[in-house]
Parts: structure tokens; C-alpha cells; sequence
């Protein structure tokens, strides 16, 4: 048996089966070891444990391997045979991971380590041990039991302890910190924890079929993948419309050394289906909404791995649901830097605020024609973290941080800003993609001024408050041609008491335009509004600086010859009389 199924993945890359059988015969185990390789079975699986403890479970999914099953509305999968698949942690025993289990919770009083086991051969394994002592350790396997919990509320003392009893449902999500120390024994040619990064293994049933949770409005619930396989996340969000249809992901400062919730630092990283966009957190310590300065890394989310945990907010009382037909066969990606984590061609870019060169919130716009200026499912990404000093887009006066709208050139766009204290905001453009407008604004409704962030960023000083109606976003798709501009921008002419407000002018030139003239070998900065130079600084991409140059006059022009310059990219700095700071890069060719 054993030798006929290896013969048969050795040439291979898929199995497909109506229903799989495994059980010992008289003489011999029997298993089947699949390496890199989807095994498919249409119907039930019964598996029948060896006797043998080096061979005990019958079916090993080994390098990427994965089980799909074809659709059904329940767990017909049995027998007291196990499966085995390996999942890697990611942190050390102060740090949390969100986990899912891929099989079979059975009884009400078992513990975590009845289906977690610490790996000993590419076959063989024995259960983890679970300890009270605050620090797990990996070899041998120790998990501390004061980590395990999982999550179903709105608030702090919503998190359920498991530690002792772990009577968790399919696809409800759990806590676990992980393990200090290390082990480097090899298997399948990986080391099984070469510092922070524990592998387990997972053994049980395997999960199959419908698997359902309840859920109400505005409740955050902890879910895991509940398969075997990878799970097309896309697809899981658009079709659980009881829930926003956003996933969020927490991440942690690496190597954490402290029990101390006060003293943690992370935040929840967010994943927008309907824009194949996830935004990193900004990490936050404890309870107290301190921004450390840290942000979290950028991972590929579109696929979920198995056993990976996340968190979901209901929009209305319904059920979660996991079904066969969100399954797919997809190896794990390392991690990427790119915020789209899906091939799109949804029209999009990431505004960055900066608050006093301490930290950058990332905020997404997003453009489809099928969506609203209102919270869309799958879409629109709520902020899940509240910090006192904090930047988002306003829909439905609350915060989001991902914002999918039908594109309208010229469109006000508004942005909130919290300030706990007076602090230096820098705003500044990345990751375009799938268009290319001509300007992309930030627009300060105070002093009625646009100013130009496409290429370069806005500095201001701001004091403390809330400022809600202030600051705009807004893009131009293509400006007009020299005999349509005008001097002073158009006003919309919309007859009294029409019932529609007048449109603000759109500024059809950077209030502050900083051009590099290359036919002329010169830098030309204009001031386009009621205010004059201060200083202008040059530098090259290595900070070296070309030009510092102080206005004492009254000046609203400037001419720099860039005749001696080499070829190279520039960064230009204009500070104005009113305290205003853009920044633009340039090229230099002659």
C-alpha cells in the first residue's frame, strides 16, 4: 500500500480519488506521504490509526503539500486516524500568532496539545507539552498555556481563555505565543526552529465541508483557515456579506521581550479584497495609543495559508461561513514589498502622512465603478485601532483607512486628522497604479489652496485638534490644454437656490510650481498664491547639497541654473513666508 501511493506522487503532481480509505493491514502501517503535491478527494476520507508510533498518522502532507475535497455541506471525513501538516510560527515566547486549526476539535476536554505535536522525523511526532510558565520553549516543544485564547466582541475583556480547555470550533481562531531557544534538526530539509520561527504539527481529522459561525453587527470575531489547504481569501470576504468584508491581521515588533500587555507593540494589519490591497499597521504600545515609530511588514494576503489566523467585523447579524468551494491548492509566497498583494488592474495609490518624522500612516484610494461613496462590502476598510494621534479618510463620519470610490476627476476627497499636540504633517504620494494623473493635491480648505503632491510632499505645521473639514485629496486625470486654462480658476455657476452646493475651485497649477526646465538649463519656482519665498534648498539623492539659498526681499519667483549639475535626480525644497514646505524631485538632463 505504502510503496504503490509514494510510486504513484512520484509522477504525479495531482491525486484524485472519490473517497480515500487508509487503515493498517495485518502485517504492516499504511500511509500515504505526499510531498509537494495536491491530493484531491471528491467525497469522504476514513483514516485508521498504525500502530506504530513513528508511523501513526495515515496521511503526511509534507513541502507545500494540500488536501482539497469536493463540495458538501458537511464533515463526512472519520476514523481515529490523523492527519499530519506542518505550519510554521513566526514568534518568539513573548510574541503572539493567530492561528486556525485544520482539523477536528473533539470532545469538550481536550487541550491545545491533543491536536499540536512537536516534530521528531518526517513521520513521527509526540504531542507538545503545554506548560504554565510564562515562556514556551522549543525543544522540546513547550507552549505556555497562559497565551491560548480566542476572541468574539468589541472590547478588551471580550478575549476567552483556552488555555485549559480547548473545546474550539472549526473555524474559530485562536491566540498562541510562541517559543524561545531553538531546534536544528532537519526535516524535509527544513530546520524545525532556527530562532523565533517554531514548525508545527498538526494532526486530527481534517475539516471539511460547511462550517458556520454566528456573527452580529459591529462584533469582531477571531476565524482561522479551517482546511487542510490554502483558502482563496478574496473569495471568503466577498462571499460573507454578514461581514464588512474586510480581514484584519496582527503583527508585532520582532522579537518582542516583554509579558507586560502595557509594553506590547503591534496593531492590526488590513486587507481589502475589492482593491487586492493590504495596509500594514502602525504599531501602537498597550493600552495607552502611544505610536512607537514602528509599522508593520507588508505580506501577500489574496491566498490564506493553512492554519493562518485573522480577525472579521459583522456588518449585520448573520453567519461566517467556510465552504469546499473557497479551497485552492496554493504554495505559501515569501514576503513581498508591494502593497497590492494581487494581480489588479483596480486604479489606486497610497497616501503616506507623516507626524513629526516619527511615524507614517498609509492610507489607500481606490477607484471602481461599481462602488459608492458609502461603505462598500469587500471594499471600504475601517480603522480597528484608535490612537490619539491618528490620520484616515471620513466616510459616513467614520474613520477608514482604505477608501474605494467611483473616480471623478476633481473630487474632494476628505481626510481627518487627530493631533493629541502640535506636530509637523508631511503628506506625500506612492504605489500609483493603473493610472497616472497629471496632479494629485492635497487641497487646505482654510486658506483655500491646493497644493501639488504627485512627485514631491507638503509640510505643515499644525496645532493640536481635530480637523475634520480641513484637508481634501484631489487628483486631475489630465490638465486642459494652454487655450482652456485660464488665470484664475473656474467656479462651477450653479443658480441660487438650486439645492446643490457650489463646487471649490480645482487649481489647475501647483500653488507652489517648481519646474525644471531642461531646455533652458534652469530650475523655475513660481509662487501661485498670496504669499512669497523663503528659502530654497537642493540636494542630491545623497543628501548632498547643491543650493541653500535665503530670500530676504519679497520674492514670488525664482530661476536656478542647473547648467553645472549633473545628470541625476534632485530633490528641490521651497519653504514659504506662511510656513508652507513642498518638496519635489526633479530630473536633470541636458
Amino acid at each position: 500500500m505504502k510503496l504503490t501511493i509514494l510510486f504513484l506522487l512520484i509522477f504525479s503532481p495531482t491525486l484524485l480519488l472519490a473517497q480515500l480509505y487508509i487503515s493498517p493491514s495485518e502485517h504492516s502501517d499504511s500511509y500515504l506521504y505526499a510531498r509537494d503535491r495536491l491530493i484531491y478527494v471528491e467525497k469522504e476520507i476514513n483514516l485508521y490509526k498504525n500502530d506504530k508510533a513513528e508511523t501513526e498518522a495515515s496521511l503526511y502532507l509534507r513541502k507545500s503539500a494540500q488536501l482539497l475535497q469536493g463540495d458538501k455541506t458537511g464533515n463526512l471525513n472519520k476514523g481515529d486516524g490523523l492527519l499530519s501538516v506542518y505550519q510554521r510560527g513566526t514568534s518568539n515566547a513573548f510574541d503572539y500568532n493567530y492561528w486556525g486549526l485544520p482539523v477536528l476539535v473533539i470532545g469538550e476536554k481536550g487541550q491545545l496539545n491533543d491536536y499540536l505535536y512537536d516534530l521528531l522525523s518526517n513521520t513521527d511526532s509526540r504531542k507538545a507539552k503545554l506548560i504554565s510558565a510564562l515562556d514556551g520553549s522549543s525543544s522540546p516543544l513547550s507552549i505556555s498555556n497562559r497565551w491560548i485564547y480566542t476572541y468574539a466582541g468589541s472590547n478588551y475583556s471580550n478575549w476567552q481563555y483556552l488555555g485549559d480547555h480547548f473545546d474550539l470550533l472549526p473555524g474559530e481562531g485562536f491566540s498562541m505565543k510562541g517559543v524561545n531557544g531553538n531546534n536544528s534538526s532537519l526535516i524535509e530539509s527544513e530546520t524545525i526552529n532556527p530562532g523565533s520561527s517554531q514548525l508545527y504539527d498538526y494532526r486530527g481529522t481534517p475539516n471539511d465541508g460547511i462550517i458556520s459561525l454566528p456573527i452580529k453587527i459591529d462584533q469582531i470575531l477571531l476565524l482561522g483557515n479551517p482546511y487542510p489547504s490554502a483558502l482563496d481569501l478574496d473569495r471568503f470576504l466577498f462571499d460573507n456579506t454578514a461581514s464588512t468584508g474586510i480581514a484584519y491581521f496582527w503583527d508585532s515588533k520582532k522579537d518582542g521581550n516583554t509579558h507586560y500587555v502595557s509594553e506590547y507593540e503591534g496593531g492590526y494589519g488590513i486587507y481589502s479584497p475589492g482593491t487586492g490591497i493590504y495596509l500594514p499597521p502602525v504599531f501602537k504600545k498597550g493600552f495607552s495609543n502611544e505610536i512607537t515609530g514602528e509599522t508593520g511588514r507588508i505580506y501577500p494576503r489574496s491566498k490564506m495559508p493553512i492554519a493562518q489566523g485573522f480577525m472579521v467585523i459583522g456588518k449585520k447579524d448573520g453567519e461566517i461561513i467556510f465552504q469546499n468551494s473557497q479551497r485552492i491548492y496554493q504554495k505559501e509566497k515569501p514576503e513581498v514589498s508591494v502593497f497590492k498583494s494581487s494581480e489588479s488592474d483596480i486604479q489606486s495609490f497610497i497616501l503616506n502622512i507623516e507626524m513629526d518624522s516619527t511615524y507614517i500612516r498609509q492610507l489607500a484610494l481606490a477607484f471602481r465603478n461599481d462602488s459608492t461613496v458609502d461603505e462598500d462590502h469587500a471594499m471600504d476598510a475601517r480603522n480597528m485601532d484608535s490612537n490619539l494621534d491618528d490620520f484616515s479618510w471620513i466616510i459616513d463620519n467614520e474613520a477608514f483607512l482604505i477608501n474605494v470610490r467611483p473616480k471623478l476627476d476633481e473630487e474632494l476627497i476628505p481626510l481627518n486628522i487627530k493631533l493629541s499636540k502640535a506636530s509637523t504633517i508631511n503628506f506625500s504620494i506612492s504605489n500609483i497604479s493603473n493610472f497616472d494623473p497629471d496632479r494629485i493635491f492635497i487641497y487646505d480648505s482654510k486658506d483655500d489652496l491646493y497644493f501639488g503632491i504627485k512627485t514631491g510632499s507638503l509640510k505643515i505645521n499644525l496645532v493640536e485638534g481635530d480637523y475634520k473639514d480641513r484637508f481634501f485629496v484631489s487628483f486631475i486625470e489630465k490638465l486642459p490644454t494652454e487655450d482652456t486654462q485660464h488665470d484664475e480658476p473656474a467656479r462651477d455657476e450653479t443658480p441660487e437656490n438650486s439645492g446643490f452646493e457650489k463646487k471649490p475651485p480645482i487649481v489647475l497649477l501647483n500653488t507652489i510650481d517648481i519646474f525644471q526646465n531642461n531646455l533652458q538649463e534652469q530650475l523655475e519656482i513660481k509662487i501661485l498664491y498670496d504669499t512669497e519665498l523663503s528659502n530654497i534648498k537642493i540636494y542630491d539623492l545623497n543628501a548632498k547639497l547643491f543650493l541653500n539659498h535665503n530670500f530676504k526681499a519679497k520674492e514670488k519667483e525664482f530661476n536656478f541654473s542647473t547648467g553645472n549639475l549633473s545628470n541625476a535626480l534632485y530633490i528641490v525644497k521651497v519653504k514659504t513666508t506662511d510656513n508652507k514646505e513642498l518638496t519635489k524631485k526633479i530630473g536633470v538632463k541636458h
